[in-house]
């Protein structure tokens, strides 16, 4: 049995740590004060967890830190339209992310799964990037798969695959119950929910691709790219 423990500070992606609680809250405080009446903050922030409370009873925005053997795990963004989950390897670097759309009250739908593949050579994750594939679904079935490779060598380049599903893929594993407050078992085994491995098996993507791109990237630049660039499985 896994053992999982929740809080509520904030990960810094930019830094690649878990903050504190004074600063945790000083973030958090900085990303929904503009979003709620005044005297809402003053009232339920005084903790991250009583903020997550009351964010989660209201449909606010607010973060969970799981730990995993007492390791950061993993980062869920609970916001008013998404739910977003972003794995972290052992350098506290994003190497899987998981978008599910809130459908209604009860009912969300797994609409982006992006994998990230490093290089295990540097310090800075845009620097150290590799690859990346990022798989878009709709719940008609639709499925998009982007594969962005970089190379880095005479000049640092982006080379572009896009593919499409032919015929509509099998979502209905997709589909998952909106989490209740402190219970989020349900997304936190990602091989369960994608399996990495398998995810194209017996998808049809004779669909015409789009012509490889190339551009220029600068890896410690993010204002060009997406910072969870379309990544491929490769962990083994």
């Amino acid at each position: 049995m896994n053992n999982y423990r929740y809080d509520h500070r904030f990960y810094n992606p930019v830094m690649n740590i878990v903050m504190d609680e004074i600063d945790s809250l000083d973030n958090i405080k900085t990303r929904v004060e503009d979003d709620i009446p005044k005297g809402i903050w003053k009232s339920h922030g005084k903790s991250t967890e009583d903020w997550a409370k009351y964010a989660h009873s209201n449909n606010l925005w607010y973060p969970t830190t799981v730990y995993k053997d007492d390791e950061p795990y993993c980062y869920i963004v609970n916001g008013e339209e998404y739910i977003e989950v972003y794995f972290l390897d052992e350098r506290l670097f994003e190497y899987i992310y998981m978008a599910y759309k809130k459908m209604d009250e009860e009912k969300m739908f797994l609409s982006k799964v992006y994998i990230r593949e490093y290089l295990y050579k540097e310090k800075k994750a845009l620097a150290d990037l590799k690859k990346d594939k990022k798989m878009v679904f709709s719940p008609n079935g639709k499925l998009i798969v982007t594969t962005e490779s970089i190379i880095r060598e005479p000049s640092v380049k982006i080379e572009k695959e896009v593919e499409e599903a032919a015929h509509p893929v099998n979502v209905s594993q997709n589909w998952k119950d909106i989490p209740k407050y402190g219970h989020y078992e349900d997304i936190l085994n990602y091989e369960d929910i994608i399996k990495p491995g398998d995810l194209l098996k017996g998808v049809d993507t004779s669909t015409p691709a789009p012509k490889a791109e190339s551009n220029v990237f600068d890896p410690d630049n993010g204002t060009k790219n997406n910072r969870w660039l379309p990544p491929d499985w490769n962990k083994n």
